[in-house]
């Protein structure tokens, strides 16, 4: 009789053993899952998107810096600082920001290297990097060209409707209205215009830097400067 228990406890422990492997199988795969990266927003900027965030973001600014070359084969370089605070401090936030491969250079939330996700249109920041209030951004990166009309002689901004993330990030519907303070680097030969009065105008080199007066809060879609050969008349 022991002899024919001896097969049967082998074929018990080989049955369990297989269990056991199967289970752990299962653990291992739904731990994959589990850790796997959260989808991020839509490509655009959907109606949700938009309601959430207008419900949420309050004095909101944006310090915008751009080094413009004469060359429209050139890239301009931009850096900002976003400052805003947010009801919202359970989620991830979302700027927006249509970007190719390499323009986004450095994110920094509070002076801290952000762990910020790059998605279709869109820059996530986790949660964990907000705060209900004096929240600051800084981004440096490769402004887009789509809306920013280049020629070897001038530059101009069209960020209407919804095009504004297309050359910076930002918060762009404009139910989010924000205060805008901008420094321009340009050829020494060119003038430059924008939304603020001039307050600052500096040659460096071959090139110029100009500052502008803060606005009052506009969208982003209002928010424009241009640059080029211009000709200034006094009247």
């Amino acid at each position: 009789m022991r002899g024919c228990d001896q097969p049967q406890k082998a074929q018990k422990a080989q049955n369990a053993l297989s269990f056991l492997c199967l289970l752990w199988l299962i653990f291992f795969v739904s731990g994959c899952h589990s850790n796997t990266a959260p989808s991020g927003p839509e490509p655009g900027i959907s109606l949700s998107l938009a309601t959430k965030r207008a419900q949420s973001i309050e004095s909101l600014s944006y310090e915008l810096s751009f080094t413009i070359p004469a060359a429209p084969a050139e890239p301009i370089t931009g850096h900002e600082v976003i400052r805003f605070s947010t009801k919202n401090v359970t989620e991830p936030l979302v700027l927006d920001f249509t970007a190719a491969a390499g323009d986004l250079k450095s994110v920094t939330v509070a002076g801290r290297p952000s762990q910020y996700r790059l998605v279709a249109d869109h820059i996530v920041i986790p949660t964990k990097e907000l705060a209900s209030e004096d929240n600051a951004i800084e981004i440096n990166f490769r402004a887009g060209d789509a809306s920013l009309n280049r020629n070897p002689d001038f530059m101009y901004t069209l960020f209407v409707p919804a095009r504004a993330h297309l050359a910076f990030p930002c918060f762009d519907q404009p139910n989010l209205k924000a205060r805008f303070s901008l420094e321009l680097t340009v050829p020494k030969e060119w003038q430059a215009v924008a939304n603020g009065a001039e307050t600052f105008h500096e040659a460096v080199g071959d090139q110029v830097r100009v500052r502008y007066a803060e606005t009052q809060p506009i969208p982003t879609y209002l928010f424009a400067f241009s640059a080029g050969k211009f000709q200034v008349e006094t009247a």
